[in-house]
């Protein structure tokens, strides 16, 4: 895949567990900065796949189309660009249903070009669908994003707050990552 990249767009990745609030800030980040936002490609699979019955292959399918994703939304964005999930969200995903990752997503995950990486904390509160399975293990996935992170010596920010405070949180971290003067 060859990569295309505009080096005047910030790309801002939003990673963390089920039913954080991920797309919503995501949604309401481009719109403030009036821009767009990758959704996040597990979803759209999953309505066409069965999410009780998938293996590691069906993962990597849906690693490599989330990658094309960021490059088409790109092309799109203004200023910033939203990620509304990562690959560590996949591969965290893979290492607890299967114990195993495929290699294509621990290679890409190492050409990781986030210019921001934000967690969104679990403060939220949850809210079931067809596609969340996960809500006794929020912290621990949490905790699991932090690890990943930390293990790649990514820099994050830690996302807080509730409805519209957490949408100026947000703000600030982004203004303050990208010193941003009102």
């Amino acid at each position: 895949m060859e990569k295309t990249t505009n080096h005047k767009i910030k790309k801002i990745v939003i990673v963390g567990a089920e039913s954080a609030g991920k797309t919503v800030l995501c949604e309401q980040l481009a719109k403030h900065y009036n821009s767009v936002y990758v959704p996040e490609y597990a979803r759209t699979y999953f309505e066409k796949h069965d999410i009780n019955n998938y293996g590691t292959s069906d993962l990597e399918i849906i690693a490599k189309k989330q990658i094309e994703l960021e490059y088409e939304y790109l092309r799109k964005a203004n200023r910033f660009l939203f990620c509304d999930t990562s690959l560590i969200t996949i591969k965290i995903w893979s290492s607890i249903k299967f114990n195993k990752v495929p290699n294509f997503i621990i290679k890409s995950i190492k050409s990781n070009d986030y210019d921001l990486t934000l967690i969104s904390n679990n403060d939220v509160p949850w809210v079931a669908d067809s596609q969340r399975k996960n809500e006794d293990l929020r912290e621990h996935l949490f905790k699991l994003n932090k690890h990943e992170l930390q293990k790649l010596n990514v820099d994050y920010k830690i996302i807080k707050g509730i409805g519209e405070d957490r949408l100026k949180n947000t703000i600030k971290l982004i203004e303050g990552a990208f010193k941003i003067e009102k």
